[in-house]
Parts: structure tokens; sequence; C-alpha cells
């Protein structure tokens, strides 16, 4: 009885070895046919895996930080002023920290502020003491 479960045992991992070797041969002669027919070249392989690579880079967190926008602060009166840092293109306005942060939000999206305090930080900083 135990030759017999050995027996079974032995013929299911010697086909599952030898399905595994008809199977991968199979596909090897199959897709580039396939491909082929469907005129996918390698030149558009390359293109798609390029692609694939850039969705995987994003997932796995390297391109998931948003992109950095330099933007500047002034303040004119009692109203406040942002313009983006690289083409002075006016972005927002407000008399408050909080009104000038929401209108900003409205604009501009999936992006991190960089506000450096020769650019007009201090203007929106909280007061800690308040």
């Amino acid at each position: 009885m135990e030759f017999d479960i050995l027996a079974f045992v032995l013929g299911c991992i010697l086909g599952a070895i030898v399905g595994y070797q008809v199977a991968d041969q199979l596909h090897k002669a199959l897709i580039p046919d396939i491909f082929r027919r469907a005129g996918v070249t390698p030149e558009k392989l390359e293109s798609v895996m390029k692609d694939l690579q850039k969705e995987i880079d994003t997932e796995e967190g390297k391109a998931s930080e948003f992109p950095n926008l330099e933007i500047k602060i002034e303040q004119h009166g009692d109203a406040m002023f942002a313009y983006r840092k690289d083409t002075g293109l006016f972005l927002a306005q407000g008399k408050t920290r909080d009104e000038l942060i929401a209108m900003i939000s409205e604009k501009v999206s999936n992006v991190t502020l960089v506000i450096t305090e020769a650019d007009g930080a201090k203007l929106i900083k909280e007061n800690p003491t308040s």
C-alpha cells in the first residue's frame, strides 16, 4: 500500500514537471506568432515596458510625492497675493492666511507648495502664540 502512495506522489511530481516544460515550449512557440499577426513590433513592446515601469515607479512611491511648486507671497495693504515664482503667474489673493490657502487650493492641486522666507513665508506662518 505504501508503494502505491509513493508511486502516485512521484507520478504527480513527474507529471507537473513534464506539463510545465510542455506548456513553456508551447507558449514560446505561439506567443511570437500571435504578436507578429497582431502587428506588435519590438519597438511597441519597448514603449509599453517603459510606460509600465513609470506606473510601477509611481505606485511604489518614487513619483507619488507631489512635484514642488515654488510660490511667492506679497502683502499689499490688508490683502496677500500669491504668485508662481517661476513664471510670475498670479495664483490667488486673500485677506487672511486661511483664505489665501483656500484660494490657492482651488487653482492648483497635487503639488507641494514651497515658500522661502525671502518669498514671504513669514506672511502665512501660523502664529504659535494665538
